[in-house]
């Protein structure tokens, strides 16, 4: 496979809105490149950073769902590659692959980049045994531990003996390829077998391996666009389920895939666990499998009642999008292979082809290729994909990007129309640079300090919700331990829902976002009035000419941490081992408080000393960004305006005021 990979007509279909999404962002850094070029240096500075922002702008699509759901094989179907990636990735396997399309940020000479895991995060798995081992030795399971711990010493030793030498050695680095074929892919991402190693090369590297990246140029396909496959979640250590939190916190859409064949299992409500967590916005639920439905025109719609009413329960918005389709079909569709499909797979098709439901397929379709592919649900998802990303995190990075335009042009507005017509004026002295810079730093300072302050208070506020919160759960729950002790003595097995906790933990967490919203944009419009008045005060603009834009907040994480399994979750068969040994209704509680606190204090330090200080941290340095641009700007206005300042001559002014006039103009329609 070369690093140009070709892919059939159809495959692309759906995403057309985010190739006219860059179309705009194109149009943008045109506009962008003919400011520099008239705006002098100070201005074309500014106007490559805002152009290097819209090239690095690559929104994530993480696909996850339980091992053998399909997302390896509706992930190759989407990019219109039938075995680019591995489908039979084993549950050892930890690789997160993102396939970066048409990236404009890709790393010179790169087209794989394999990263493997570091020693600590290897040790800790081998002392602990992973999440698992650690959620075990809460639970007061020692034994369990003890074997999950040798299992993963069984897996490091497996590991060592395959790469020898090199084992120690690869830990924490990475691996980087000029191009792209199956068998490299297969040496990193997919497992070789514990009992056959016949083929030596196949997942060699599979069992250090942590990320896998991988740069596809696909005609067609939009640019600045990244997919994520997974691994599955329900593996023996429940590695993964950290690493898919961690990959859904960062991305713009989750697309959870299920199986229509199988009723929702334990790991399937694991994930509804964890996009509980997410804003029914940047969720879609991809039902796989309809090939393998007897009848799914009268199957579905039940499918669909039934997921409805599980997502309720699980405190899911009710009002995500669910998308059925066959990653098998579509498959079938791209390698224009219709015929080799089984009979019972072909009736499906032909079945769910003459539903109601499929009535928007039926029209407009360029033979049974075209209309296969239609069914196969990939397209519907790929407008999904499309629609998401266009009034999502699009719109946003366009929003950003005008804003930032609109102030850069208002500063070379400035000096030409208030500055530039005065340079040789009397009425205008020299600018104290000296003194300005002390004005500068004095901003810089008090609305640094607010800003600090607001975010102290707020996440103060915050770690005392989720320790209440943590008080209360505790508290209820042994009140409820108590009266079933009292019913039913502690022969009968007892569990308590931790969904309320889960609620108030995640109430907790969106309150505080909430406030730092509110203080963040109060002091972004409060720096910018102040800069605006340093316009009026310094170099004599009339007051109220000058307006600038606030920069755009830091995005809240959704916190997908207060999904993670905790030993309250697991199984009845966990419980009745949790029971034995007690000896009346004070050690049983006492003993849940304490299992309570402890699965639940690292899920609040998550949130209050990791994720709530870094929202801050952000927000921080987005004002520090802003008044950076601002104070070169004054600067170079203060040097404009000095009698030993040669006036810009690089450009006539009315190509210069063409440019501004028709940037401004394009940046308004990206408003409307």
């Amino acid at each position: 496979m070369s690093s140009s990979v070709s892919s059939p007509a159809i495959a692309p279909e759906g995403l057309e809105g985010l190739n006219a999404l860059w179309r705009s962002f194109d149009d943008v850094k045109s506009a962008l490149d003919r400011i520099g070029d008239v705006g002098g240096d100070d201005a074309g500075k500014q106007a490559d950073k805002i152009a290097n922002k819209i090239d690095s702008f690559e929104p994530t699509i993480t696909l996850i769902g339980q091992i053998k759901a399909g997302k390896t094989a509706l992930i190759n179907a989407m990019v219109g590659q039938t075995d680019l990636l591995p489908s039979d990735v084993n549950p050892w396997t930890s690789v997160v692959t993102s396939l970066h399309l048409n990236s404009r940020r890709r790393p010179e000479g790169t087209r794989a980049l394999f990263s493997f895991f570091d020693e600590e995060e290897w040790d800790r798995l081998v002392s602990t045994g992973g999440r698992l081992g650690e959620l075990a030795q809460r639970a007061g399971f020692g034994n369990e531990k003890d074997e999950i711990r040798a299992q993963v010493v069984a897996m490091r030793e497996k590991s060592r003996a395959r790469l020898g030498k090199k084992f120690e050695l690869l830990l924490g680095t990475s691996h980087s390829y000029d191009m792209i074929d199956k068998d490299l892919i297969d040496r990193y991402v997919c497992y070789g077998g514990w009992e056959d190693d016949e083929d030596t090369s196949r997942g060699r590297f599979a069992d250090i391996t942590k990320l896998a990246n991988l740069y596809l140029d696909l005609p067609g396909y939009p640019s600045g666009l990244c997919l994520r496959d997974t691994p599955g979640v329900n593996d023996t250590f429940m590695m993964r389920e950290q690493i898919t939190i961690n990959s859904i916190r960062d991305s713009r859409l989750c697309i959870v895939v299920l199986s229509a064949h199988q009723a929702l299992s334990t790991m399937d409500m694991a994930l509804l666990r964890l996009i509980a967590n997410v804003d029914a916005r940047e969720v879609v639920l991809f039902v796989n499998r309809i090939d393998e439905l007897d009848d799914p025109v009268s199957e579905i719609p039940e499918i669909e009642k039934n997921f409805r009413q599980t997502l309720k329960k699980q405190d899911v918005a009710e009002d995500v999008q669910i998308v059925f389709g066959s990653a098998y079909w579509a498959l079938h569709a791209l390698s224009d292979s219709l015929d080799d499909m089984p009979a019972a797979s072909s009736k499906a098709m032909e079945r769910w082809a003459e539903s109601d439901l499929c009535d928007d397929f039926m029209t407009g379709y360029n033979g049974v290729r075209d209309l296969a592919w239609n069914l196969s649900g990939v397209p519907a998802l790929h407008r999904c994909i499309a629609d998401r990303v266009v009034n999502g995190p699009g719109k946003a990075m366009l929003d950003e990007v005008r804003d930032e335009i609109s102030n850069l042009l208002t500063s070379i507005e400035t000096a030409d129309t208030e500055i530039g017509l005065r340079r040789d004026s009397t009425t205008i002295s020299d600018i104290d640079r000296d003194a300005l810079n002390a004005k500068l730093d004095d901003i810089e300072k008090r609305h640094g300090n607010a800003l600090n302050d607001a975010g102290a208070f707020a996440r103060d506020e915050l770690s005392e919700r989720l320790t209440r919160s943590q008080t209360i759960f505790a508290d209820r729950a042994v009140e409820a331990l108590l009266s079933h002790i009292e019913a039913h003595g502690t022969d009968e097995v007892w569990q308590y829902n931790p969904a309320g906790l889960r609620m108030m933990l995640r109430s907790a967490y969106n309150g505080f976002g909430a406030a730092i919203e509110k203080s963040t944009q109060d002091v972004f419009h409060d720096a910018c009035r102040a800069i605006e008045d340093i316009y009026t005060d310094v170099f004599g603009v009339e007051a109220g000419k000058v307006t600038l834009k606030p920069p755009a907040n830091a995005r809240l994480l959704p916190p997908t941490t207060v999904g993670q399994t905790i030993a309250l979750d697991l199984n009845v068969s966990w419980w009745k081992k949790w029971w034995l040994g007690f000896r009346g209704a004070n050690a049983a509680t006492e003993r849940y408080s304490e299992l309570v606190l402890k699965e639940t204090t690292s899920i609040i330090d998550e949130l209050s000393d990791v994720m709530a200080p870094g929202l801050c941290k952000e927000n921080a340095d987005i004002l520090t960004e802003f008044l950076k641009t601002q104070r070169e700007a004054l600067l170079s206005l203060a040097d404009s305006v000095s009698s030993e300042a040669p006036a810009d001559e690089e450009s006539p002014a009315s190509d210069k005021e063409e440019t501004l006039n028709e940037t401004r103009k394009l940046i308004d329609s990206l408003a409307a």
